[in-house]
């Protein structure tokens, strides 16, 4: 019963949803209350076994630390990571503001997968994708604010590909998830790739975007994979730098060429180009975010700050992703059950966010442990005896 209270506490919603959901389907009237507490319960537990995995993890040699625990090893060994939001609030505090209540919480994807290796790129060309008028408008409007302009005039480069060749192809993924600070999501991130035997892969990626706190994370956990910028980011940034200020058939014109620059890798001509941009419109003023000179500049020091991560080229050669689409999914399902402007966590936002990371792992933890529960639990009587 307990297995099946989880199972809804999580799949659902909300709380409220998950009675109804078993009461419908399991004909078992429980209270949400109830399933919030047996919930909070399960999910402690696991959040203990993923603390005592990543400390067990810490406390091998260094060596060991790069063998595989098994004998499974991926092909390609891929890490993902990101930040999404989640509503907690301490019911110590006095305060009302809704606003304040948003803290950051932290999602990691370990995917194994397969892909050939090649003696030179497989796709040299920037897919339709990234050179279509309209899909590159929403997808920057989505991701970075910036909308820019959709000309019904502005053609596609008819040699464009539909579709780039060589994508690696995901096997088995599993998701860390906590609010528990970077240094302890990191030491939890970092056993899971290791007990699914990442650091044993001849090609490992770490994939993220240009977040301080994601690459603070590959220096101390992942040095030894391949750093890649996820290419989505770097691409809305160039897009909004060669369209700011610029009519559409100029600054459309700009975008193309600078878009192919990035996807072969060309860093040094496409922060050339950028710079030369940014000289032409002058230094932005101070607290001036909006302006074209901002937005060239901002998307100047982006490119700068991430120019070592961005031979996509060479990536797509060995066959590694270049794109962090998979974290960007993963959180997304996530934030649909802990994420709402009516739901506000206190002490069970950790547990669910571990049970949510666990029931979207296809490595099956859950499974794991309804089985091994049992024998944790140490059932025993107690006896009185006379004084």
């Amino acid at each position: 019963m307990l297995k099946k209270v989880v199972h809804a506490a999580v799949r659902s919603s909300s709380f409220a949803a998950a009675a109804d959901d078993l009461t419908a389907l399991a004909e078992t009237d429980v209270t949400a209350k109830r399933i919030e507490r047996w919930a909070e319960r399960v999910g402690t537990e696991r959040v203990a076994q993923a603390s005592q995995q990543a400390e067990a993890y810490q406390a091998l040699p260094l060596p060991e630390r790069r063998k595989s625990p098994g004998d499974q090893v991926p092909q390609v060994a891929c890490v993902m990571m990101d930040g999404g939001r989640i509503q907690v609030r301490d019911r110590r505090e006095e305060h009302h503001d809704v606003s304040g209540y948003w803290k950051e919480s932290l999602v990691g994807c370990c995917l194994s997968m397969v892909a050939a290796e090649h003696a030179a790129d497989p796709c040299p060309t920037i897919p339709k994708t990234f050179v279509d008028p309209r899909r590159m408008r929403d997808l920057s409007r989505e991701i970075k604010g910036f909308s820019g302009i959709c000309d019904e005039t502005t053609d596609t480069p008819p040699d464009a590909p539909e579709d780039r060749a060589g994508r690696p192809e995901v096997l088995v993924r599993s998701v860390v998830a906590t609010r528990a600070g970077h240094d302890a999501f990191g030491e939890r991130l970092v056993a899971e790739a290791h007990a699914r035997g990442f650091h044993a892969a001849r090609r490992k990626a770490f994939v993220a975007d240009g977040g301080a706190s994601n690459w603070s994370v590959h220096k101390k956990h992942f040095s030894h994979y391949t750093p890649v910028l996820d290419f989505t980011h770097a691409i809305c940034y160039v897009y909004a730098a060669a369209l700011a200020g610029r009519s559409s058939p100029d600054g459309w014109r700009d975008y193309v060429a600078w878009a192919q620059w990035a996807w072969e890798g060309a860093t040094d001509k496409l922060i050339a180009v950028v710079k030369a941009r940014s000289q032409q419109l002058g230094s932005p003023q101070a607290g001036d975010e909006t302006s074209p000179a901002a937005i060239v500049a901002r998307t100047l020091g982006y490119l700068n700050n991430q120019r070592a991560r961005m031979n996509y080229a060479e990536y797509r050669r060995l066959g590694l992703p270049i794109t962090s689409s998979h974290i960007e999914s993963t959180i997304k399902r996530i934030n649909r059950r802990v994420q709402g402007t009516e739901k506000f966590w206190h002490r069970g936002a950790e547990p669910i966010l571990q049970l949510a990371a666990d029931h979207l792992s296809e490595t099956t933890p859950l499974r794991r442990f309804w089985k091994q529960r049992p024998a944790r639990l140490h059932p025993c009587r107690r006896y009185q005896t006379a004084a």
